[in-house]
Formats: structure tokens, C-alpha cells, sequence
């Protein structure tokens, strides 16, 4: 829910009128939403309402047909996964780690800070005080002692988790995630969302993310976005959403 201190304060990001069109199907049809500051945001709806997409927009990875996605008065441009949204100060995570195979856990955690380095910086390597932060986010994920793994060795719920240390050793003003937690089970799965909740409540980390759990959403989001056949069809708290959900769209689950 959008308080009235939230609700005087310039938006984040803000989606006006976003119609993205693949061919002759419209996958997110005329979406306007706003994101302040220090909201914690969950994008939901039934496999193929457009949440992917949707989220795909917000990073600039793909254009919109109609309408546009700004971030702080500035219109976010299409641009290459990798490099992302520089130079603003957000993170993206991916469903699917994008992790370097053959490097060490801590490599890719310092692999956020590549966009902060000059080429000549990077030749160089990374000092002694950026590695101390990403063994303290690795740590702080719970993958202590696995730093020197390549990822390829770590299991997918590990993968995942050093994920989450790349993105947020950036320090970013909001984090984009979509489906962070779709591949982990329940108990790591609560353990990722409880770490962006306390790091909301810490740090006032705006957090979007798509997620497929109505109570793992009304847990750890206060907000959420239902999107049904690429449609907004409901913008609000997320108290009580599994009877939002029922009355809405009469179903019960995401699946």
C-alpha cells in the first residue's frame, strides 16, 4: 500500500499507457502504474498474463508498441542484457541466474561492479575492499565458504543466491527481479524474499519483482499488480489477496 509520505515523493519508475504488441498478440495492453521510492512490489497473473514481458519493458529489453517506461524523468531505452540500464541505479535479476559458468562464486558477484569500472580498472583487477563486500553479500545470502566454487558446481538454489549478492552489491535504488524464486525451494525461496524485505526495511531498497506465490507476494510485498491476458486489473495493497484474487478473476492459483 502507497502511503502519503510515498505518494508526495516523484515517482522511480513510472509506466504510462504500456501496449506491447509480439506480432498480431497484444501481450501487455495499455498498462499506467507509478513506483516510489522504498515500495515493495509484486507483479502477478496466471502463466502468460504478460508478467514477463511487462518486466522485460521495465528493464528496456524491449521496446513498447505504444505508451513508454520512464525512470526518473528519463524514458529507459531498449539496450543489451548485460550492460542493462546503466547508468541509473538500478539491478536486474533474471530467472535464469546469467551467471560466468567457469567463475568462482565471488567473481560474479564482482561482476556487478564491472559497469562502476573503467576498462583500464578492470585490467587491473578488483581491490581488496570491493572482494571484502562480495564475500560479505555471499556471506550475507548464506553461501559462506563457497566463494571459491565455480558456479558451475553450485546447485541451482546456490546459483541463485549469488545472484541475488551480484545484484545487490550494486547498491541499487530498486531492484527488478523476475521470478527470483521460481527455482528454489520453499524454504531458500522464503529465505531470498526475506532478505529483500529486511534490506527494504534497512535501506529502503525499492523492490519489483514477478512472482508466482499469492502468499509468498502478501508476505513480503506490500503492493501488488494483477495482470490478466496483458491487462492491469488491479493496482493495490496486498492484504487480503487471496480474496482479491478470488473476486476479481475467480481463480485461486497462478498456475
Amino acid at each position: 500500500m502507497i502511503t502519503e509520505v510515498q505518494k508526495s515523493v516523484a515517482p522511480l519508475l513510472e509506466v504510462r499507457q504500456l501496449t506491447l504488441r509480439r506480432g498480431a498478440h497484444t501481450a501487455v495492453r495499455q498498462v499506467s502504474f507509478a513506483v516510489r521510492p522504498g515500495e515493495t512490489v509484486a507483479i502477478l497473473g496466471r502463466s502468460g498474463a504478460g508478467k514477463t514481458t511487462l518486466m522485460h519493458a521495465l528493464t528496456g529489453l524491449l521496446t513498447p508498441t505504444v505508451g513508454d517506461v520512464h525512470w526518473t524523468d528519463q524514458c529507459v531505452q531498449p539496450c543489451c542484457a548485460e550492460h542493462g540500464l546503466s547508468p541509473q541505479r538500478r539491478a536486474v535479476m533474471f530467472q535464469h541466474y546469467r551467471l560466468v559458468p567457469q567463475l568462482s562464486a565471488l567473481t560474479n558477484v564482482l561482476c556487478g561492479r564491472l559497469r562502476e569500472r573503467s576498462a583500464w580498472q578492470t585490467v587491473w583487477g578488483f581491490p581488496a575492499d570491493e572482494k571484502a563486500r562480495a564475500r560479505q553479500w555471499l556471506q550475507r545470502v548464506g553461501l559462506v565458504g563457497r566463494e571459491n566454487l565455480p558456479a558451475r558446481k553450485l546447485s541451482g538454489g546456490e546459483q541463485q543466491r549469488v545472484a541475488v549478492a551480484r545484484a545487490l552489491i550494486q547498491e541499487p535504488a530498486i531492484l527488478l527481479a523476475d521470478e527470483p524464486v521460481a527455482s528454489l525451494d520453499a524454504e531458500t525461496a522464503n529465505e531470498v524474499m526475506g532478505l529483500f524485505w529486511e534490506l527494504n526495511r534497512q535501506t529502503k531498497l525499492t523492490v519489483v519483482c514477478v512472482l508466482h506465490d499469492l502468499e509468498m507476494a502478501e508476505r513480503y510485498c506490500s503492493r501488488v499488480l494483477l495482470l490478466e491476458q496483458g491487462e492491469l486489473v488491479y493496482d493495490g495493497s496486498s492484504r487480503n489477496l487471496q480474496e482479491i484474487v478470488k473476486e476479481k478473476l475467480d481463480w485461486k492459483t497462478l498456475s
